[in-house]
């Protein structure tokens, strides 16, 4: 295959981190290329330095034999190079067509603009890639997975001969992901490059036909997918060999800390019946819709229950806010950071401290700025939290440091039942082993533990019991050795 982009000595400096440092890396057309690694290993600068978003300090970047110090977002456009953000970068208040269109429109010349003509390019965009959406749906209203095909199909109508793609199945559900591989692998049949970031490592040895591993902005290596594991691709990502460690086995006198009977709520769930014992992993398995997360924020007051009864250490509560819940010791933490109340231009000790701020008022109610600080460098240190200072601001930290950062917020209020929703969605493999490990040493601890997950393996590594909802119900249950990412897969599609 021909190259299509190659960079040489590529570099980039942030005042005192060296983001990258004289990377090389080449690109031919049609090739679908993984880039690897853990978060602040440079992955994220290398991307923005193709498409135009950062200027390199130094180096090369050159495509189609035309050798550039940098390029412009227009330029780098104009090139054939796009990229897909996890935000997307939509319109949520147009519709489908509007948005692929959205280059027609904005170029279009005169007064009037050819509807029809704008149609035809969606539906010309949507059918390359095997795909079928509601031109005239408000794209608001519709799923992710279809926000993502309408980002992917507007790149396209730009003569799209590049597309770089930031973790593009982190908020997709299982059933969206093969849809999405199949798209790009629909890319690569028409020689348009992909460069594929994701955390998922299983996805990039799905999809690859190489992997670019970066660490600490240097090149560790270029590999096929066909010549290393995913063991030994962490090893290459982190440095150290990563050891999965399985729930213990939860005592059969340990004493419920919750019970749920008969939980009902009209058109999300109805008749749950389950308890979580003390040192217990209980998992939440299902697809989206399926009853779990809508469980999940009801027992934290975000949702509440109709109907039904909760107990925690054998007393009935009634459960109607977020402040019942942290009263009762159940706390929630969330795959959204943004809805998790970090402050981003703020210190990371004043984050954490920000749960217990009724804990640390002093006179006139006023907070004790030394108790905080000893709270939150409690909680860097107990989580380990990768940063300079704890007075650093928490918007200065990767993704994994700032999941880190919720968490030590939420444990801060030491809780008695914890409920994860995808705690380790969109975070590199080092970050991900380290919260598993935080979690089985707070179950050794006595803590109850609810985990959600779209990663089943990660379900059946740390959970002791994983409960399978679906339509509402909860329709299955495994536990100990019956805990595997195949049946509980097997459970969840039954009805599809």
């Amino acid at each position: 295959m021909a190259e299509l982009i190659r960079l040489e000595g590529l570099s980039k400096r942030y005042i005192a981190t060296q983001a990258l440092d004289h990377v090389d890396l080449s690109i031919a057309a049609g090739e679908v290329l993984c880039i690897a690694g853990t978060n602040g290993s440079g992955k994220s600068t290398l991307m923005k330095c193709i498409c135009g978003a950062e200027e390199p300090d130094s180096g090369n970047i050159v495509f189609d034999g035309h050798a550039y110090k940098r390029l412009s977002p227009s330029q780098a456009m104009r090139l054939g190079i796009q990229i897909i953000y996890q935000d997307l970068a939509i319109f949520p208040d147009l519709t489908v067509a509007e948005n692929i269109a959205f280059h027609e429109i904005q170029h279009r010349k005169g007064l009037w603009l050819d509807w029809k003509a704008c149609r035809k390019t969606a539906e010309d965009a949507l059918a390359s890639l095997g795909a079928k959406l509601p031109l005239d749906a408000r794209l608001g209203d519709l799923s992710f997975g279809a926000k993502q095909t309408t980002a992917i199909a507007r790149a396209l109508t730009q003569e799209c001969r590049l597309l770089i793609m930031d973790e593009p199945t982190s908020a997709l559900p299982a059933r969206d992901v093969e849809q999405l591989l199949t798209m790009v692998r629909r890319l690569k049949e028409r020689g348009i490059s992909v460069i594929f970031v994701s955390h998922k490592l299983d996805e990039v040895f799905e999809i690859a036909d190489r992997i670019y591993v970066l660490r600490d902005g240097k090149e560790v290596g270029e590999y096929a997918p066909a010549d290393i594991d995913v063991s030994e691709l962490g090893f290459l990502m982190t440095g150290v060999r990563v050891v999965a460690g399985k729930s213990d086995e939860v005592k059969a006198d340990a004493p419920v800390l919750l019970e749920v009977r008969d939980l009902q709520r009209d058109g999300q769930y109805r008749d749950l019946s389950f308890a979580l014992r003390a040192g217990e992993v209980l998992g939440f398995a299902g697809l989206t819709g399926s009853g779990r997360t809508e469980t999940a924020l009801s027992l934290f007051g975000l949702n509440p229950a109709k109907s039904g009864r909760v107990l925690v250490d054998g007393a009935e509560l009634r459960i109607t806010s977020p402040q019942d819940a942290v009263r009762a010791g159940i706390v929630l933490v969330s795959e959204d950071r943004a809805s998790q109340g970090l402050f981003g231009r703020k210190p990371i000790r004043m984050n954490i401290a920000s749960s217990i701020y009724e804990r640390i008022k002093g006179a006139l109610s006023l907070i004790s700025s030394d108790k905080e600080a000893t709270i939150g460098d409690e909680w860097v240190t107990k989580v380990r939290v990768k940063t300079p200072s704890a007075s650093e601001p928490v918007q200065s930290l990767s993704g994994g440091n700032q999941q880190k950062v919720v968490l030590a917020k939420w444990l801060a209020t030491e809780p008695k039942i914890l409920i994860l929703d995808n705690p380790t969605a969109g975070i590199d493999v080092g970050s991900k082993a380290e919260i598993h490990e935080i979690v089985q040493t707070l179950a050794r601890e006595g803590c109850g533990v609810i985990m959600i997950s779209d990663d089943l393996d990660e379900l059946a590594m740390s959970c002791s019991r994983v409960l399978v909802f679906r339509t509402g119900r909860i329709v299955e249950e495994f536990s100990g050795p019956e805990i595997t990412s195949g049946r509980i897969a097997a459970t969840i599609r039954q009805d599809d």
